[in-house]
């Protein structure tokens, strides 16, 4: 009997011992321990260059969809640019791991349901007698008349979705972490633009003008010489910080357009950094501004900039179906590059 207990004891000790050891090597979580190692893990074996490219990876960690970070990125959640000097490794981790455990002030989601059954989650950007201004978490506005609100409520959980750090594995967690505690790291987002709209494919002459290129807007749909009709779609870049647009748009020797804005405080000059592994034509407010038909990496292109929204349209020659192409702003206050215009 007493060699059975024994047993039974060594048996439960072990287990424990395995569990614990799982624990580790799966996910970090909230407890104290798991918080520990996951501040020991960022400080010996954390990388931020790594974490940037998580970051930049609007597909998956999706942090750039809604946090603005060095002028990049969209603005639904709270801008990052403190984050660094003002959250601990183990208070940005807790954000990440529980973002509704601790909500930004006038970051609250807000849950509406309209009198036709259709409900509808947001930031509340706006409130009068007339209307509600809510912006999901896609970065899509939503003008909802009062008449039309049945319900009105304020939720206790994040707009931002908690499974999104599940998607990360134990190192790339500490490498986003490593990364929002790198001013340095952070530094090389500065005015790149990480989402963008895109119509297509259109024919390989990229110097033939199409109909869209004097009125581009998202909300229409876009229509080609030929009388042929294309949604516009928006396209995030790879972890590289280019944009390599896969079907229907990746059709060889074809082109395709990317759209976003560039927002500025004045009129004024600034610099646009571009790089292309192909041909491609720019577009500024519907002038031509630059034309290629050969790659070029790290181009500089000096742009005059009206005070306000300014549209920057880009039609990108495709001849192998995997052309890629980036831009990004020169560092510059009151500026910025964007995929939507929100203020």
């Amino acid at each position: 009997m007493r060699h059975r207990i024994v047993g039974t004891l060594v048996l439960a000790l072990l287990l424990k011992g395995m569990a614990g050891l799982a624990a580790e090597e799966g996910q970090f979580d909230l407890s104290p321990r798991s918080l520990a190692l996951l501040e020991e893990a960022v400080r010996k074996t954390g990388d931020p260059k790594s974490g940037r490219e998580i970051y930049s990876d609007t597909r998956d960690a999706q942090c750039a969809n809604c946090h603005r970070l060095q002028g990049t990125g969209a603005h639904v959640g709270p801008d990052l640019g403190h984050v660094a000097e003002k959250l601990s490794i183990r208070e940005i981790a807790e954000a990440l791991i529980a973002p509704s455990r601790k909500l930004t002030e006038g970051y609250e989601t807000y849950t509406v349901v309209r009198t036709d059954g259709k409900i509808l989650s947001g930031l509340k950007i706006s409130d009068t007698a007339d209307a509600l201004h809510l912006r999901d978490q896609l970065g899509k506005d939503h003008f909802i008349s009062r008449s039309k609100i049945s319900r009105l409520d304020k939720s206790p959980v994040s707009l931002m979705p908690s499974r999104l750090v599940s998607r990360l594995s134990r190192q790339d967690l500490v490498n986003l972490v490593s990364f929002l505690k790198s001013p340095g790291e952070q530094k090389l987002l500065d005015g790149r633009l990480l989402r963008a709209w895109i119509a297509g494919p259109f024919g390989r002459v990229i110097k033939k003008p199409e109909p869209l290129e004097k009125d581009p807007d998202p909300s229409k749909v876009a229509a080609s010489t030929t009388g042929k009709l294309f949604q516009w779609k928006l396209i995030n870049t790879r972890a590289s910080g280019l944009f390599q647009p896969g079907s229907p748009f990746a059709i060889p020797k074809s082109s395709f357009y990317l759209l976003g804005w560039i927002k500025s405080d004045r009129k004024r000059k600034a610099a646009l950094r571009i790089d292309h592994s192909s041909g491609i034509r720019i577009l500024l407010n519907s002038s031509t501004v630059y034309t290629s038909r050969e790659a070029g990496m790290d181009k500089r292109l000096e742009v005059d900039l009206q005070d306000g929204w300014n549209t920057i349209l880009c039609r990108v020659n495709n001849p192998a179906g995997s052309s890629t192409c980036g831009f990004r702003l020169e560092s510059s206050a009151g500026l910025r590059l964007c995929a939507d215009r929100q203020d």
